[in-house]
């Protein structure tokens, strides 16, 4: 800071003729003549000057005031730095609301560019400060979360992982629903199941490892994880497959085949429900729900045949004479889903699935063309308000409590649309459906 501009006082005059190297006084003696006379003013300065003494005071005062000064920025100094020290909590607050359909790109059918968009949201994750404490105190659409609620107890790099295979999951569903709902063949393929995990006491303990990529069951083709279940139709726990699995990665890549003993799980574990499964996601169809493989054959009535692993499909993908190539950036997760799925059919079709104008959407979807709930929506419906989108498409499955807070945040001037499958998604959108494929 510039300091303050002080006068200064002019030096002492000396007498005319004096001798410089003389006082012009000698101790205790009268001043001569008088004493209004400019020449005898010896002891005060002319024109204003100050006096020796009070010059002292002033300078010593301004000393004083740079040193308070100088404490005073010293502390402020102390205290901002306080207050932007990272605590451990996060602020889960609305993001942005993005246009879907410029993302998306279509070959081996025909494509449109029409008016309107469909528009995905995003939530906006941001470790809290002391300072930016007090806005999800005051922020109805900003919440305070632990790093664990945000992360989970795998930690943020995990979970930043897991999302964007979640997020790579995402599309290829969206491509896959909207493809089938426009009339184009589509169907997921792979190349094999990937081992993520072995149950502790299960036949395939020393035989199978965590990587292996299973091809074969028991001569059965494997490409996706339902394809297993093939393998050990009509098998009973305590029988054995061949197993044949690919290891390795690069030129190290190699061929295991391993006889496996199979152990048993209760039949309500079952999850071959797959059309509500997404493909890429763990399958319990080998193994139970405590993850460990119960005894061998006939140990539990009812009892059906696993090998005790947990598995995700190995390069999954669409397998379709229509290809969609969908560029999400540097967003991850699951909620887009059913953007990505409208944005496909919009592209697909010569009307305009939005008649012309922005809506938002957000909603995971699934394989059989349900749309499931997802985190953050509180949080997407600040962000779509305040992006001024008037149309705001939601899972019908989002919880009451969330879906109260929801209505709290959007006003009236939001119109908040729920909807259960891609088909009530476009009839919400364009009554009466699009024009499909022959």
């Amino acid at each position: 800071m510039t300091p303050p501009s002080v006068p200064t006082a002019d030096p002492p005059s000396e007498r005319p003729g004096a001798d410089p190297d003389v006082s012009a006084e000698p101790a205790g003696a009268e001043p001569v003549g008088d004493p209004s006379d400019p020449q005898h003013a010896g002891a005060e300065s002319l024109d204003g000057a100050e006096p020796l003494d009070q010059t002292v005071r002033s300078t010593r005062s301004r000393r004083r005031r740079w040193l308070w000064g100088g404490v005073g920025l010293a502390v402020l100094a102390v205290l901002a730095g306080v207050l932007f020290i990272p605590t451990p909590y996060y602020l889960f607050q609305p993001g942005s609301v993005r246009p879907a359909e410029t993302r998306i790109d279509v070959s081996g059918a025909p494509s449109y560019t029409t008016d309107g968009d469909v528009m995905f949201t995003t939530v906006y994750v941001d470790q809290a400060s002391l300072a930016t404490l007090l806005r999800g105190v005051i922020d109805d659409a900003v919440e305070i979360r632990s790093e664990e609620d945000v992360y989970g107890p795998e930690g943020r790099d995990a979970s930043r992982r897991a999302n964007q295979q979640r997020m790579d999951l995402s599309k290829l569903i969206a491509t896959k629903v909207a493809l089938q709902y426009l009339g184009y063949p589509a169907e997921f393929t792979g190349r094999g199941a990937r081992v993520l995990g072995v149950a502790e006491g299960g036949g395939s303990v020393g035989k199978l490892r965590v990587g292996d990529v299973i091809t074969s069951v028991d001569g059965h083709d494997v490409r996706l994880p339902s394809d297993i279940q093939a393998g050990l139709r009509g098998k009973a726990p305590g029988d054995t497959v061949e197993v044949t699995a690919r290891r390795g990665s690069g030129k190290d890549i190699t061929t295991v085949s391993e006889s496996i003993t199979l152990g048993s799980a209760r039949t309500e574990d079952d999850a071959a429900s797959t059309t509500t499964r997404p493909p890429g996601s763990t399958t319990s169809s080998t193994v139970g729900s405590d993850g460990a493989a119960a005894g061998p054959a006939g140990a539990t009535p009812g009892a059906r045949p696993v090998l005790g692993i947990s598995v995700e499909p190995d390069a999954p993908s669409v397998d379709s004479p229509v290809r969609v190539d969908i560029d999400s950036g540097d967003v991850t997760g699951p909620s887009a889903g059913l953007a990505w799925a409208l944005a496909v059919v919009d592209r697909m079709t010569p009307e305009s699935l939005t008649d012309g104008k922005e809506v938002a959407v957000t909603g995971e979807i699934l394989p059989d063309g349900t749309v499931g709930p997802i985190g953050g929506i509180v949080q997407k419906v600040a962000a779509v308000k305040r992006a001024g989108v008037r149309t705001f498409l939601y899972p019908e499955a989002t919880p009451d409590d969330e879906e109260r807070q929801m209505r709290e945040v959007a006003g009236g001037g939001l119109r908040l649309v729920p909807v259960k499958t891609l088909d009530d998604a476009v009839v919400a959108l364009h009554p009466g459906g699009v024009r499909r494929a022959n």
